[in-house]
C-alpha cells in the first residue's frame, strides 16, 4: 500500500491540474512590445478564424488606421497610409482580442468607407 498517502494526493491534485492547463484554449491578444510582436500576435489572432471573421478584423484593422484621415488624397500623399497595419495601431490596441478590437473600430463614426460601384 501507499506509504504516504498525502504524497499521492497531491501528486494526482498537481497532474490534474498540469492537465486542465494545456487543455485550456488562450485567446489571442495584440502584443505591441515591438512591430514584430505586434504583426505576430495579428497573424496568430488571424489564424483559425473563418473568412468571414478574418474579414471583419480586416476591416477593423483598416478603420482603426484611417482614423484622422480626411480624403483619399492624403492616403495618396502619404506612404504610411497606403499600407494600412496592426504595426501602425499597436499601440491604440495593445493587449486587446479580436471582438474588443473590432468593438472598438464600430465606435469610430468618423470613418467611413465606401466602395466605388461601376
Amino acid at each position: 500500500m501507499w506509504k504516504y498517502p498525502a504524497v499521492a494526493v497531491f501528486s494526482a491534485v498537481l497532474i490534474l491540474g498540469c492537465a486542465t492547463v494545456v487543455t485550456q484554449q488562450t485567446t489571442v491578444r495584440i502584443d505591441a512590445s515591438s512591430s514584430q510582436a505586434a504583426e505576430a500576435s495579428y497573424k496568430a489572432m488571424m489564424k483559425g478564424r473563418s473568412q468571414a471573421d478574418q474579414q471583419k478584423l480586416g476591416l477593423a484593422v483598416l478603420v482603426l488606421n484611417m482614423q484622422g484621415v480626411k480624403s483619399a488624397r492624403e492616403v495618396v500623399n502619404n506612404p504610411e497610409l497606403q499600407s494600412p497595419s496592426i504595426v501602425r495601431i499597436r499601440t491604440k490596441v495593445a493587449g486587446m482580442t479580436a471582438e474588443q478590437i473590432i468593438a472598438l473600430a464600430a465606435k469610430n463614426p468618423s470613418v467611413r468607407i465606401e466602395a466605388a460601384g461601376k
